[in-house]
């Protein structure tokens, strides 16, 4: 006959892979054996949590605690559970039970990130990302806190920026893209930030790697024009502007920056012949003065 310990590895294992009969059978045959086992009242009190049975699993897991009342583990998965039942204040207080037993517990500081963040207060977002930071100091490759963080700090970093914030939205932007570098829309944020901030080389910078995770970026491309004209390079920023028209070629904003560009180089007979609808041949004109290239990249 399998020991307790054997029983409940094995039902813990088909917890895990998903087999919710199986293993709820096996816990309440372990707690009809020993019905103040704590660990099966704890992982039968979770899976009751994960089949829309919160109040159970929280009868349940509130036996655990009374027999284990220093388990972390135990106070977290029951703050998992009144999150669940959307019970963000209770949830809250059970999170920072589990860190005070745990302070290096690095998931308990990402679900009591989730929790503030849930309520929607003035403050949540900025709490909420300090615990996702605290987390990760813990935990660098805990892959919930990354993205959440990235997802809070894009969508800050973005508000900031829109509202004309650049100095705070230039940091989020910046740690944004540290975390995940591989996020074009967080490329192209941070290089208009860049920009907004008078650092008009670093611009380039961030606009070409947007550009190079999505070769299409329309966005990417006129502003990397626009910020490399703004720098001194007007010839080097034709090949992105060009590349703009060739995305859209109707796009009227990609079209008049590439012409302002082949103006600003003296070749006005070029951008005379974007002014006017492909399909219609260009009419002769003599060439227009120089107009000023756009002062400030433009908004995706």
């Amino acid at each position: 006959m399998a020991t307790i310990l054997e029983a409940l590895t094995l039902a813990l294992d088909l917890h895990l892979a998903g087999r919710f009969g199986e293993a709820q059978e096996l816990y309440t045959r372990i707690l009809d054996a020993e019905p103040e086992q704590p660990d099966a009242l704890h992982y039968l009190g979770v899976l009751a949590g994960q089949i829309g049975q919160g109040d159970f699993g929280l009868t349940l897991i509130g036996k655990a605690i009374a027999l284990r009342p220093e388990a972390a583990d135990i106070h977290a998965n029951r703050a998992n559970l009144l999150r669940g039942l959307d019970r963000l204040d209770e949830a809250e207080a059970g999170y920072r039970r589990a860190i005070a037993l745990r302070p290096d517990f690095a998931e308990a500081w990402t679900d009591r990130a989730f929790a503030r963040h849930g309520r929607g207060d003035a403050s949540a977002v900025d709490v909420s990302a300090d615990l996702l930071e605290r987390a990760l100091r813990i935990d660098p490759a805990l892959e919930p806190a990354r993205e959440k963080l990235v997802a809070l700090l894009h969508a800050r970093g973005r508000l900031r920026l829109e509202t004309g914030q650049v100095t705070p939205a230039l940091a989020d932007l910046i740690r944004a893209a540290s975390l995940d570098p591989q996020d074009a829309d967080i490329a192209f944020l941070l290089g208009n930030a860049l920009f907004a901030a008078g650092l008009r080389a670093d611009s380039v910078i961030a606009f070409r790697n947007a550009l190079a995770l999505v070769p299409d970026f329309l966005s990417a491309a006129l502003n990397l024009g626009i910020a490399l004209a703004a720098t001194n390079r007007p010839d080097a920023a034709l090949a992105p502007l060009h590349h703009a028209v060739r995305i859209d070629p109707a796009h009227p904003a990609a079209r008049e920056t590439l012409a302002l560009a082949l103006r600003s180089l003296g070749r006005a007979a070029d951008a005379d012949a974007l002014t006017v609808p492909s399909a219609e041949p260009a009419p002769v004109r003599k060439a227009a003065g120089k107009r000023p290239f756009p002062r400030r990249p433009r908004r995706s």
